[in-house]
């Protein structure tokens, strides 16, 4: 294994961490006017924590060695990358208006999760039962974030 290989682990890092730098500063307002309120505060805080969750698959599955769960963890958080990509591009049709995190969405993000997939498949780093459980899980992943723009927040 080359050591591009171990830095293909911290492209789900870095990219969240750009594309989410993107969209801090109007993706609240936005979110309200489409969805259901968010606070700049609840989607920083929101975003960090899962920044956090990521920096540390990243560098765990960045290891040499085998480290399977995380490796599957992280190829999760890329798709989730991926597919919050194709929501940025999706809502941006639909609503005819600039989503925020569509610029890094369209020039990071679907480009890192191709290239992410491929070196994985390339170097054989999951078996057919891990890749599955990485798609299955960072579709869940990914889904649940979109689906928690829904959630309306607990009247006092």
């Amino acid at each position: 294994m080359n050591s591009t290989f171990h830095l293909v682990f911290w492209l789900p890092y870095v990219v969240l961490l750009i594309h989410t730098i993107e969209e801090i500063p109007g993706f609240s307002k936005w979110a309200t006017r489409h969805f259901a309120p968010m606070s700049s505060y609840k989607h920083v805080v929101i975003q960090v924590c899962i920044i956090l969750l990521v920096l540390l698959v990243s560098y765990k599955a960045s290891l040499i060695g085998y480290n399977g769960i995380w490796v599957v963890l992280a190829a999760a958080f890329q798709l989730h990358i991926g597919i919050n990509a194709l929501f940025h591009i999706v809502t941006t049709i639909v609503y005819k208006e600039y989503s925020p995190g569509l610029l890094t969405a369209v020039t990071l993000s679907l480009p890192s999760t191709v290239f992410f997939f491929y070196q994985i498949y390339s170097d054989n780093r999951l078996t057919t039962l891990e890749l599955t459980v990485s798609l299955i899980a960072g579709t869940v992943i990914g889904a649940s974030a979109i689906g928690t723009l829904f959630l309306k927040p607990k009247q006092p």
